[in-house]
């Protein structure tokens, strides 16, 4: 069990698998080495498979401060998937598991930050994590202030804010190469190429995202290998490079389809509606898109249901549909402000 949990605080999440499948365990020992499991999983992207074990473990565990890294780990994999009440029970329980112990109170509040941040909840969520970031400095924790300026950097792409996300983007990137982290770089750069991106500019973000995907090409975070395509996809899309754009965007849904995660694969199946629509395949960019909005659909990811109805809209008109085309416009407004988005001044996405 100790070179399991070596394995995995290492990144080797494919060994760690494959010698927590050839184990036998004790009763006692069961819910651990589901927990293991489900924590290789989740390293390797498979967040659905991940719960199943992390649910599994939770059912036989007798020990308290096991059940507050299951509950952790399945707020983890349930933000990743978008399912908000899921986040938000985990999060919850663990906040006050951990109080209880009075251990790891930290890492639970963020996860309920970040439920906060999923469900819609802006203004409170910044609240916890400017509390942690100052608790973060004063501990010296260089991982804690990378991971919560990710996370604040993310917040303030939501609501428009490109100017201290993208500074808050460039102080997680700090952090987290001062602590040496190469996972948390990447994801740093992640959220700096995509911040970028849609404030319009191009280059830099194209670079922080070809910089992201080599940190990750030799590891086991197959999440994060979709993640790099899809982005880095964005950005020649808009870039004009359309040819370039789909061949990534084919590699991307065939990594998020192996992953089963839906509303990212959403994502790239909006990516290709615009190409075919710049493309002039107007019933190829309105299959995708119809496509796209049935992966959103129930996953907590208003702007990128936002995203759609724009393009829809957009789509009706092109064909002269403008009747049609001005109702669907304004549904995607009344969308937009329901969920306090600015989607629709996003000139650059």
């Amino acid at each position: 069990m100790d070179i399991i949990e070596q394995l995995l605080d290492e990144g080797k999440f494919t060994e760690a698998l494959k010698m927590i499948d050839s184990i036998d365990v004790s009763e006692a020992e069961k819910a651990c080495l589901l927990f293991f499991r489900a924590e290789a999983e989740r390293g390797l992207g498979f967040f659905e498979e991940a719960l199943k074990d992390y649910n599994a473990a939770q059912e036989c565990c007798g020990e308290d401060e096991l059940l507050l890294d299951i509950l952790l780990g399945t707020a983890k994999c349930s933000r990743a998937l978008g399912r908000e009440e899921e986040t938000t029970a985990a999060s919850v329980g663990a906040c006050a598991l951990a109080a209880s112990l009075d251990m790891k109170k930290n890492d639970a509040l963020l996860e309920r930050a970040l439920a906060l941040r999923l469900s819609g909840d802006l203004e409170e969520a910044e609240r916890i994590f400017k509390n942690l970031m100052r608790r973060y400095m004063k501990n010296g924790d260089a991982s804690g202030v990378s991971f919560v300026c990710w996370s604040l950097g993310g917040l303030y792409r939501l609501q428009g804010r490109y100017k201290e996300g993208i500074r808050i983007f460039e102080k997680s990137l700090e952090y987290a190469d001062r602590n040496k982290d190469r996972e948390a770089a990447g994801y740093a750069l992640f959220g700096l190429g995509g911040i970028l991106r849609v404030a319009g500019f191009m280059g830099r973000a194209l670079e922080s995202y070809l910089k992201a995907k080599k940190i990750f090409a030799k590891t086991d975070d197959n999440f994060a290998k979709a993640y790099a395509e899809c982005g880095t996809s964005n950005v020649l899309r808009q870039m004009g490079r359309l040819q370039d754009a789909w061949e990534g965007y084919e590699r991307a849904h065939s990594l998020y389809s192996g992953l089963k995660d839906w509303a990212d694969l959403g994502f790239v199946e909006w990516g290709m509606g615009e190409i075919s629509r710049k493309n002039g395949d107007f019933k190829s960019a309105d299959k995708f898109y119809k496509n796209a909005a049935r992966l959103f659909e129930g996953r907590s990811e208003p702007r990128g249901e936002a995203l759609v109805k724009l393009s829809q809209a957009q789509l009706l008109y092109l064909t002269g549909k403008t009747k049609e085309a001005e109702e669907a416009h304004e549904a995607a407004m009344e969308h937009i402000r329901a969920h306090h988005l600015h989607t629709h001044l996003e000139s650059f996405t």
